[in-house]
């Protein structure tokens, strides 16, 4: 299988074809320059809601992984898989909300589910049988002891490096070079590093 390959490449580790020829940094740039030519002929409307967004929200946005440059797509509505911007153009959605909209958008059984619980009420701020009876499924599920439920993943990183501190007794932190890890102020370090600091691509 690794017969054409080379065993790596110097400075990234990375197996790389044999044949493989690097890239002309000067097409690269020509393909980039074409690519935003057509996102900003294609997504006139994403940027006007970008434009409007920024005078009562920070960086246009309500949290600032959303925040990409020149302007972020603007969802107006989603169904199954699929989402509709606000250019009307339906595009497959591969973040499914990281996970919380497995089911897809707008499941029916999720809907009547939602339906019933807000005739029971909502945001108790106490106890309540639902958040056990949740537990208990997840826990049987997958075979955990206990579980916490957070509301966002900020909040779920900050508690899994406090677990991960007091069981190790460790400080550090490992983190993805460039990845989102929420707002927890230790993940908040080069989420958006520019291309030219990430590393030679050489």
């Amino acid at each position: 299988m690794y017969s054409s390959m080379q065993s790596h490449h110097a400075n990234t580790f990375r197996y790389v074809p044999a044949s493989s020829k690097p890239v002309s940094p000067e097409r690269v740039a020509q393909v980039l320059a074409d690519e935003w030519k057509l996102f900003t002929k294609d997504t006139a409307g994403s940027a006007a809601e970008s434009e409007r967004a920024f005078a009562s929200l920070p960086l246009g946005v309500t949290s600032s992984f959303q925040h990409w440059d020149p302007y972020p797509i603007s969802i107006a509505s989603a169904e199954g898989a699929w989402m509709t911007d606000v250019d009307g153009r339906k595009l497959l959605d591969l973040s499914m909300g990281f996970g919380a909209m497995l089911a897809g958008h707008l499941n029916p059984i999720v809907v009547e589910e939602i339906q019933t619980s807000l005739r029971e009420g909502m945001l108790f701020v106490t106890p309540s049988p639902t958040s056990t009876d949740a537990a208990e499924r997840i826990c049987k599920r997958f075979g955990i002891d206990q579980v916490r439920f957070t509301n966002s993943g900020t909040e779920s990183t900050m508690y899994a490096v406090r677990v991960a501190r007091s069981a190790t007794e460790k400080m550090g932190i490992l983190k993805v070079e460039g990845g989102s890890h929420g707002s927890y102020d230790p993940f908040v370090v080069s989420s958006k590093p520019p291309l030219d600091k990430i590393g030679n691509p050489e």
